[in-house]
């Protein structure tokens, strides 16, 4: 068996990490005694009964009990014959939407949005569901894409309008679409994916920044959010209560509560974990409230490290990027050993500054790295070229775009090299928006600039549906 430098520096982490177990004197019953002062057990056959077993230490986990999706079992790619790009065999592509066209013949005046980039896909009652998009140009917005049950497409529309530059966001357990501003002072805009752009609103208490992607856990009344800043940080937002939504359903406060940071320990006020060595190990985390939350977060850093010589709080990740929540069902939730709770909930977020995709304990508050390119590449293929846009499909599979000229969506493997789940040749664009549906038989990506438009000159964006065989699925 082959040890890893990652299993020697985790068993160094143990070593030091053991915790003492004290030794319990039994008391005395009928007037016996124990053999001596020294809290001996008794002997089981001088009436003092059977001892309590004395139970053993657990000590801490090395890793997060991950466990890797059905995907990862997926072989070698072949052309499936849809714009060169190649999938698994046994998988099937086709084009649903091309920038600067009407994805739907006879619906006038919609047309597709240039420069696709995060979306989600909604269920809706009658068994069909809604692909939702980003786009991330100016002006932004979100385009829709309604399909019916058989998966044919019946619709397309607008739901968010006049924004600037909508990168990724995230699906609310509630069924709205929470909209992401990359700029400087950049908000939330939350919509419905049923509606109409006259129906969204933005959540200024979410914070002023680079906002990237949104992921939100219920039971935590908390939204987790990335920056895509060099110098940028993990958000929370803890929501102060319940509200009834732009749709009519019960969802959190999103603007009423506290914006924090995380901090890991012993890489706080904007410290980065540069060793990947330390990077690998869990560590504990905390959460700080920001300062002046109403103020764009990048200024504010800066007056605070000008203002005092110090880092402002937050430890830093490099270009924040993808974010989204894998859950565990009651029942099915492994323990982590050496700490108090079950494994519910995971954030798993990437970023394109370190090509590092991190795990967060929401319940423990424990941080790990687990995929990044010195481990887990593949050999022969080239290693990440900036990882992007994150989901995790139904079936527990954790996939990441690239923002690269390899243009690859990547199946993360928990400790293994990641698969290759489909490629899109020529380079020159990114891989974006990677949502499944929910039953986990079709995944939705575009490439942001691939040849598109009314002449097919414009290189502004292909949106596809992949579909995956039922093998694979939950």
């Amino acid at each position: 068996m082959t040890i890893s430098r990652r299993d020697i520096l985790q068993l160094m982490f143990l070593g030091g990490g053991g915790a003492a177990l004290a030794a319990c004197g039994g008391g005395s019953s009928s007037g016996s005694s124990s053999d001596g002062d020294n809290g001996t057990p008794r002997d089981p056959d001088d009436g003092g009964g059977t001892p309590e077993p004395i139970p053993e230490p657990q000590p801490p986990a090395r890793e997060l009990p991950l466990r890797a999706g059905p995907l990862s079992g997926i072989g070698p790619l072949v052309d499936s014959g849809v714009d060169g790009v190649l999938i698994p065999e046994g998988f099937s592509l086709r084009l649903v939407a091309t920038a600067g066209r009407q994805p739907v013949p006879g619906v006038p005046l919609f047309l597709w949005h240039p420069l696709p980039d995060g979306g989600a896909v909604f269920p809706m009652a009658d068994g069909g569901w809604v692909y939702v998009s980003n786009s991330e140009f100016l002006p932004g917005g979100v385009g829709a894409l309604r399909f019916g049950a058989d998966g044919e497409l019946l619709d397309a529309y607008p739901i968010l309008k006049n924004t600037r530059i909508n990168c990724a966001g995230g699906a609310t357990p509630w069924g709205t679409w929470l909209s992401c501003e990359e700029v400087e002072d950049g908000l939330v805009h939350e919509c419905d994916p049923r509606g109409t752009p006259r129906q969204a609103r933005s959540h200024p208490a979410m914070g002023r920044f680079k906002h990237e992607a949104a992921a939100v856990d219920m039971a935590t009344g908390s939204v987790f959010m990335t920056e895509d800043e060099g110098d940028g940080r993990l958000y929370r937002f803890r929501s102060a209560g319940r509200v009834s939504a732009i749709n009519g359903n019960q969802g959190l406060d999103l603007d009423n509560g506290v914006l924090q940071v995380l901090e890991v320990e012993e890489f706080e006020n904007g410290a980065y974990m540069e060793e990947l060595e330390s990077a690998r190990q869990i560590r504990r985390v905390k959460w700080v409230d920001v300062q002046s939350p109403d103020q764009p977060q990048s200024r504010v850093r800066s007056s605070i490290e000008d203002g005092t010589g110090q880092g402002a709080p937050g430890t830093r990740f490099k270009g924040g990027e993808g974010i989204w929540i894998q859950y565990w069902p009651e029942g099915e939730q492994p323990q982590v050993s050496g700490f108090e709770h079950p494994l519910r909930a995971v954030v798993f977020f990437a970023c394109k500054g370190d090509n590092r995709v991190h795990a967060l304990d929401v319940d423990n508050d424990l941080i790990e790295v687990v995929f990044d390119n010195e481990q887990l590449i593949t050999a022969g293929e080239d290693k990440f070229d900036d990882v992007d846009n994150l989901v995790v499909s139904p079936m527990g599979d954790v996939v990441v775009a690239e923002d690269g000229d390899a243009m690859r969506l990547m199946v993360m493997v928990p400790n293994q090299p990641a698969k290759i789940l489909l490629q899109v040749p020529g380079g020159g664009s990114e891989l974006t928006g990677p949502a499944f549906t929910p039953d986990g038989g079709r995944l939705y990506f575009s490439s942001q600039r691939a040849p598109s438009g009314v002449t097919g000159i414009l290189p502004l964006g292909r949106t596809y549906e992949l579909t995956v065989p039922a093998s694979f699925r939950p």
